[in-house]
């Protein structure tokens, strides 16, 4: 390949090197000194970027690469930038707060910011308004700060519904009347990026799998311990992973991943903060796509959504190129925005090295070191600004924050910049006399997007009526009435709210009937479980709609089955009936009370005049369940195993044997540690290598990595195991569920020896440590060794 060399370009000059479709064009919004090492943006009202500097990312390879051995080590930042003269150009720095050193997330509020610097969440206040930071309040602290940053909590977002999450949090918050309030969340999300639709859905990435999100809100799969739910969240949008960089990009991992005629990488790699773009600047048919930065490979990649009954799906919007291509090796697109202009607006990291300290390659570091990429090794950073030519950049409004009902209009503004900025100041002032103001727009406004605002304003002002309900629950757009359908789950006592929700069941959008079984499960009695069978009627079949109804039925599911079993219209065989009876099962059995076990039993029994398909469906519920193990077995077990039914004796069998069977407890650290000597601690802080990945409890996670827990692998020998760490794994892409596992062979051969000992112990049931002369013999015999086809 003909590798060009990579010089320090000027912003401007780097900027020139941008392959753009026709009708784009790049602008300059601020560099370095006023830029150094950014990794994300935000603008508050006054369109000023915030942004999170990170001068200590990679600061391990300091004294590693030559060059780098007597750098400072400066600390973390927050920066407000401001463009004082109006010519669409930063040029005031103001530092907000410093001194930290582990950045992962930044939201504006009405008098500071919501920072997240490992390890605390803390609201950083500015009490005198002169841009920096005289008081901290510490929301949590004691956070993890990983050896891998991609494993690190990050990425705050202050959604339409008034809750703050994040990425691989287990709680969500927000603010009301001066204290916080905390509920249970499911804390996935993606490594690096966080965005929101149109409609509140979100979207997030991880580094081999570019573009994620949830269909529904995830906050209802907490609810119910018998029986974890996970459908319609964390959904793959594309199914084609394949990047088309427009030159060569040998700057990456593994030479591997590049194609061989032309050295370009293959597939997504590197991937950072996905935008869903909802701003007014570009063309009508741009809102709503989603644009993501891939850093390794330099460009930016716009994928074009479709929805159809409540799957949405992604695709490139172009053949075989993308929506931004840097021919400059040193652009690294780490953060995308929205801006109040309408425009898109990115920040460029600006180095040469950016891949992290832990996954540098032997193929990689000669690359950094022959063309010299590790200098500048920070200090540099650019933010640029995206805009269509056809249409000129809108100015700022002037609005002043402590005029809340100055901020109403703003809430149907055509960029969502604007609608989310004027939600936000409307709800943190929560002056109640704009009610009436905000009512008439929810209720009146034309516009869709104004309307949702609106109601989801008046929910964080706490001035949601019944009334109110009543009509958004019959408004003519899908997203009003799924979310009124939110909004209405503490009113469901009131008679009117009530009955109109329950007029869903016969609503046409799979999507509204979807947020209606959510929304059941926060109610009470038997009209509200009637609906929800007569809802599962029609589509319980999929995955999500089960899965909704299953999360608001805890301790329930029995006498939602009685219910079932009661109903004519669930005694036909379907797909639908026979998937929920086995759900039910396996949640009545996780439950692990006894006396509800013997009256499960007693419905398969011979002595119940069941269909055969039901007696099979809930006996295979049984035995999928977790539960195994049981103090005492349940006396109508030994009923269902004199069945005349060959199929019900058989799985009988099988529940015998799986509650026979006595669960051992886990041994203690202290108990593994005198097993695999010291190793084990050693290995336990090395795991945040791994747990990226496979998940800090050994799970995994779609697409991304396969669990650890009862893995063939761990508790086989450890030599395969060994080369897996070593040279990577899955290579010849025969494992197509899951992206290849990259080599760690940079880890010298007490690390992987601790890392393998660690995970075989807890997960894989192997009692004899690896040693690091086990490591040293396998890298010994060289990379001949190192295929291993299957994870």
């Amino acid at each position: 390949w003909n590798i060009p060399a990579a010089p320090v370009r000027t912003p401007e000059e780097s900027m020139n090197l941008f392959d753009l479709p026709a009708g784009f064009r790049a602008e300059v919004v601020a560099a370095e000194p006023l830029v150094q090492d950014p990794i994300s943006i935000c603008f508050d009202e006054r369109g000023r970027i915030w942004m999170l500097e990170w001068p200590t990312y990679n600061k391990q390879l300091r004294g590693v690469f030559p060059g780098l051995e007597n750098l400072p080590t400066p600390k973390s930042r927050v920066v407000i930038l401001e463009d004082t003269d109006g010519d669409g150009r930063m040029d005031r720095r103001t530092v907000f707060l410093e001194d930290f050193d582990f950045p992962r997330g930044l939201q504006v509020m009405k008098d500071g910011a919501l920072v997240l610097k490992l390890p605390e969440l803390v609201v950083a206040h500015d009490t005198n308004g002169d841009d920096r930071a005289d008081r901290q309040e510490v929301l949590l602290k004691g956070l993890e700060v990983p050896v891998n940053p991609h494993g690190a909590q990050s990425n705050l977002l202050r959604a339409m519904d008034n809750w703050i999450y994040g990425s691989r949090f287990t709680q969500r918050m927000r603010e009301s009347g001066g204290s916080w309030l905390w509920q249970p969340s499911l804390s996935l999300r993606g490594q690096w990026g966080f965005s929101q639709d149109n409609y509140g859905r979100f979207f997030y990435s991880s580094n081999g799998d570019h573009l994620r999100g949830d269909l529904v809100p995830e906050h209802y799969y907490t609810r119910n311990p018998n029986y974890p739910v996970t459908a319609g969240i964390d959904v793959r949008y594309p199914a084609d992973q394949t990047t088309w960089p427009h030159a060569v990009t040998a700057g990456i991992n593994r030479r591997a991943q590049l194609r061989g005629e032309n050295g370009t990488l293959q597939s997504f790699t590197s991937n950072t903060a996905p935008t869903v773009y909802r701003g007014d600047q570009f063309p009508a048919e741009y809102v709503g796509n989603v644009f993501l930065g891939e850093v390794a490979g330099r460009l930016i990649r716009r994928s074009v959504l479709t929805e159809k009954e409540g799957i949405i799906t992604a695709e490139n919007a172009y053949n075989k190129r993308e929506f931004l291509f840097s021919r400059d090796e040193r652009f690294r697109p780490v953060y995308t925005s929205n801006g109040p202009d309408g425009a898109l607006y990115i920040a460029d990291m600006y180095r040469g090295l950016i891949e992290g300290h832990l996954f540098i390659t032997s193929y990689l570091r000669n690359q950094i070191i022959e063309r010299g990429l590790q200098q500048p090794f920070a200090g540099m950073g650019r933010i640029y600004r995206i805009v269509h030519e056809g249409r000129p950049r809108v100015p700022v409004p002037k609005v002043d924050r402590n005029d809340p009902a100055a901020w109403v209009a703003l809430l149907a503004h055509p960029n969502g910049f604007w609608r989310d900025a004027a939600q936000r100041i409307i709800v943190e002032k929560a002056d109640r006399r704009v009610t009436a103001a905000v009512r008439k727009m929810a209720l009146e406004h034309a516009d869709e997007l104004a309307r949702l605002h609106a109601l989801w304003t008046l929910e964080g002002l706490d001035a949601i009526t019944p009334e109110i309900l009543t009509q958004a629950l019959s408004d003519s757009s899908v997203h009003l009435r799924k979310a009124a359908l939110r909004i209405s789950e503490p009113f469901l006592q009131d008679q009117g709210v009530a009955s109109r929700v329950l007029a869903l069941v016969d609503d046409p959008r799979i999507e509204v009937r979807r947020q209606l079984l959510f929304t059941l499960g926060e109610g009470k009695g038997a009209a509200m479980e009637q609906a929800m069978a007569t809802v599962l009627q029609r589509g319980g079949e999929s995955p999500i709609m089960l899965e909704a109804a299953l999360s608001g039925l805890h301790n329930r599911e029995l006498a939602f089955l009685d219910l079932l079993l009661k109903t004519a219209a669930w005694s036909q065989k379907s797909a639908s009936a026979t998937r929920l009876y086995g759900a039910l099962a396996q949640a009545i059995v996780n439950s692990g009370k006894l006396e509800e076990l013997e009256r499960l039993l007693g419905h398969v029994s011979d002595a119940e005049k069941r269909a055969p398909w039901v007696r099979v469906a809930l006996l295979d519920g049984m035995v999928e369940a977790k539960k195994r193990g049981l103090e005492r077995l349940p006396a109508a077990l030994a009923i269902v195993e004199k069945s005349s039914q060959k199929e019900v004796e058989n799985r009988a069998a099988a529940l015998r044997k799986s509650w026979s069977t006595a669960v051992p407890a886990a041994p203690t650290a202290g108990g593994r540690r005198g097993r695999i000597n010291s190793n084990f601690d050693r290995g336990e802080g090395l795991f945040a290598i791994c747990s990226a990945c496979h998940g800090p409890e050994g799970k995994g996670q779609p697409t991304i990595a396969p669990p650890l827990v009862e893995s063939a692998v761990l508790a086989g020998p450890p030599e395969e195991v060994i080369r897996s760490v070593l040279f990577g794994r899955n290579q010849d892409r025969k494992n197509k569920a899951f992206p290849d596992m990259p080599p760690l062979g940079g880890l010298g051969d007490e690390d992987i020896s601790a890392v393998i000992s660690y995970v075989r112990a807890k997960w894989g049931a192997a009692a004899s440590p690896v040693t690091a002369a086990d490591v040293k013999k396998i890298r010994d015999a060289g990379a001949a060794n190192a295929p291993a086809t299957n994870r």
